[in-house]
């Protein structure tokens, strides 16, 4: 019998080039989030699901990967490195030293419907500030986060910001029902994407909010003027709802931070729309949006006050965000943002014959220890024009050549693949040839 021989549908391989283009962003997260005072952090692939369930909201535990293990236990493949995280911080919380700042680069699992850009298996670039009230942290990250995408090379894109307890205020104040807050911040969150017909169609008819109230939500999303004006208008507007004037405070803080370090206005905007779809952030909301080419969203970010605390019985506020690195990724390749060799390889010792494979082992073993990457041809018996082609299917630019006559007087014969120059040296001029000395 036959069996096809394929991948799962949402997963991929990834092979040299692919890994070269996750490890350049990998390596540009990494160095920032340690600029800016973040450690690294790795929990488990399989966690509880009790620390997920009743945490993310009902679309969310749609997409886990929750099953029994064989000791009977009900367990999951972690749906976010944050939720993760929390479990690992409120476990070790008294050994660890608060406020605590750290960074998580890891897969994560989702059971949805594979499509372009979206995986059942990917990579979170996340960074969070655990034991902090101080909003200057959320802030912080944003500034974090431009710095990020900027070194990466990217120049058109935007930090949309917001805040819940302004969005629990607006719901206050149109009259809607505490328990309607999550399903009108789902569909508000859609207003640049469909419009606000259709948001205000679906508030009325899916979300069951009568037309009055729904008609009064979109009249206050329809406010218009730059981010510090518009801020201004939601104080005026909200003036008796204290939690949205929490909000708004929170907010002008986040402003004034960016103010401060001088980021550019262009990289960031007010956006009262903006509402993330998870359940437990509690204060400012904001995502980067990449906008050439209507990429959309490659990080959802916010305050989550309560999550930790649930677990120790004591309030541990804590903020931060999470960069998707595959979208990054594809469209990093895609733009050709990152050039690379294709292969770390610096040089390839082929093997004459049999007769002088001592050698050309010898001469590997030398480049090696003398720390130059080299491949020893690992065919034996292949003939000399062959192993100069996969040297130049390879892209490898220097090829080592012990012949007879170069065996007999003790040197090697040195050819450049990129020029086709070739000359007789001994070990010396070899290694300064590869080193790029004359």
């Amino acid at each position: 019998m036959n069996t096809k021989i394929q991948k799962l549908a949402g997963f991929r391989d990834y092979f040299a080039e692919d890994i070269k283009v996750r490890q350049y962003v990998i390596d540009t997260f990494k160095s920032v989030f340690e600029k800016y005072g973040y450690e690294p952090l790795e929990t488990p692939a399989l966690e509880p699901a009790s620390i997920f369930v009743g945490e993310l909201g009902d679309e969310a535990e749609k997409l886990f990967f929750r099953f029994k293990d064989q000791g009977g236990r009900d367990v999951m493949l972690k749906y976010d490195v944050m939720t993760s995280m929390c479990r690992a911080v409120a476990e070790n919380i008294n050994q660890l030293i608060l406020p605590y700042k750290r960074y998580q680069i890891q897969s994560v699992w989702r059971s949805e419907k594979p499509q372009k850009g979206r995986f059942r298996e990917f990579t979170q670039c996340d960074a969070d500030t655990i034991g902090s009230p101080d909003i200057n942290c959320d802030a912080e990250f944003i500034q974090m986060g431009i710095e990020v995408l900027s070194k990466l090379g990217f120049e058109d894109f935007r930090v949309n910001i917001n805040n819940r307890k302004l969005m629990n205020g607006i719901i206050q104040y149109v009259g809607a029902g505490k328990d309607d807050f999550i399903p009108i911040c789902i569909s508000i969150d859609k207003l640049p994407k469909i419009g606000s017909d259709a948001v205000e169609k679906e508030l009325v008819e899916k979300r069951k909010i009568s037309p009055e109230i729904a008609k009064k939500i979109l009249e206050l999303f329809s406010l218009q003027g730059d981010s510090k004006e518009l801020i201004e208008k939601f104080r005026i507007k909200l003036k008796d709802i204290k939690v949205a004037q929490e909000g708004i405070e929170e907010l002008t803080t986040i402003f004034s931070y960016l103010q401060t370090v001088n980021i550019d206005k262009k990289f960031y905007r007010f956006a009262p729309y903006i509402a993330r779809g998870l359940a437990y952030y509690t204060g400012p909301v904001w995502e980067f949006e990449i906008l050439e080419g209507q990429v959309g969203s490659v990080a959802g970010c916010g305050r989550y006050d309560d999550i930790i605390s649930k677990f120790v019985n004591r309030p541990i506020p804590a903020t931060g965000g999470s960069f998707g690195l595959e979208r990054l990724v594809e469209i990093i390749k895609e733009r050709k943002m990152f050039q690379s060799t294709s292969t770390p390889t610096k040089i390839i010792v082929t093997v004459f014959d049999n007769s002088l494979l001592a050698n050309s082992i010898k001469l590997a073993d030398y480049l090696r220890k003398n720390n130059f990457a080299t491949l020893l041809y690992p065919v034996s018996g292949d003939r000399l024009d062959k192993q100069l082609k996969y040297a130049n299917k390879k892209q490898i630019p220097y090829v080592a050549i012990i012949g007879p006559d170069e065996a007999a007087k003790n040197r090697i014969r040195l050819k450049n693949m990129l020029t086709g120059e070739q000359k007789t040296v001994d070990l010396k001029e070899l290694t300064d040839a590869l080193r790029g000395n004359k």
